[in-house]
């Protein structure tokens, strides 16, 4: 069962802006970030190049697996005045999690297209 978390970033009114998601699986951590900001695509770089699974009950020798991770960081990548985070549900790609967290398009029902029928045959051009 893959884990997920949603970082934000304060903007000047004092909102929250949604800019990063970070998917966990068992083996690894995979993220995407709102463009535009060479800080937060660093941040980002980072966080997924240097994360490691956390210790299990301080135990050197003994570590968990990235969806542990997430506990950590939710509560170690936020300091609350600048940024924020939070554990969301997870989605099965880390782009439809962008995609429902960032971006704010909900995924829709698939619908047939409605045919419109005609009660002709289209001209051909040939003749």
């Amino acid at each position: 069962m893959a884990r997920a978390m949603l970082l934000f970033e304060r903007q000047a009114d004092a909102s929250w802006l949604p800019t990063t998601v970070i998917l966990a699986t068992p083996r690894r951590l995979q993220g995407k970030a709102l463009p535009g900001n060479p800080n937060r695509d660093a941040r980002l770089a980072s966080i997924l190049t240097n994360a490691l699974p956390p210790r299990i009950n301080n135990d050197a020798e003994q570590r968990g697996d990235f969806e542990d991770w997430i506990d950590w960081g939710v509560f170690n990548l936020a300091s609350g005045h600048t940024t924020w985070a939070t554990e969301v549900v997870p989605t099965p790609t880390v782009d439809e999690l962008y995609q429902r967290e960032v971006a704010g398009i909900e995924p829709g029902a698939l619908q047939r297209p409605i045919p419109n029928p005609t009660a002709k045959a289209p001209r051909s051009s040939l003749g």
